[in-house]
């Protein structure tokens, strides 16, 4: 997933900001972005569930970034703006909603401007970190967001979705 390109090659990334640090993912795993989603909350759902998005007849889970990165003491906003990821859980393609505080201009990046991803240390588990990129006057962290959760939550997520459904999809 994560390959800025081959060398000298520019590929595209959706930016955006969660708890003031700046992301971003490729755009080709981004399937939309919904401003001020409304989420329907999913009774018993852990905490890095943020709760459902109903989008096009169908349950869209949504992970809250900001809970896995360790920033689950800060303002949580009622309806956050969330990226629509594609990723695959078991072979299967699957939309995963990533709720943010703010989604900033487009970003290019070429390999020249892709670094790896520092080490974090024990204390903040980020797997899907997996680079930093250089923009302008500063660094954006750069996501796989295949791998933002792992496939025994991506199975939960999937469950807590077919439950925050209100049409049955997934029942």
């Amino acid at each position: 997933m994560m390959n800025a390109g081959t060398e000298g090659r520019a590929e595209p990334y959706l930016h955006f900001v969660v708890g003031g640090e700046h992301y971003a993912a490729p755009s080709a795993c981004v399937a939309g972005v919904v401003p001020e989603a409304r989420l329907e909350p999913v009774k018993d759902a852990p905490p890095h569930v943020r709760g459902v998005l109903v989008q096009e007849g169908e349950a869209v889970p949504v992970v809250d970034l900001s809970h896995l990165l360790g920033q689950a003491l800060r303002t949580v906003r009622a309806r956050p703006t969330v990226v629509l990821a594609q990723v695959r859980c078991c072979g299967e393609p699957l939309r995963l909603g990533l709720a943010v505080d703010g989604v900033g201009a487009p970003l290019v990046l070429s390999s020249r401007d892709v670094v790896p991803a520092p080490s974090f240390g024990a204390a903040m588990p980020v797997d899907f970190l997996v680079g930093m990129g250089r923009h302008g006057e500063g660094l954006v962290l750069l996501m796989d967001v295949e791998r933002v959760l792992t496939e025994s939550q991506l199975h939960s997520a999937i469950q807590l979705a077919s439950l925050g459904d209100p049409q049955g999809h997934g029942n």
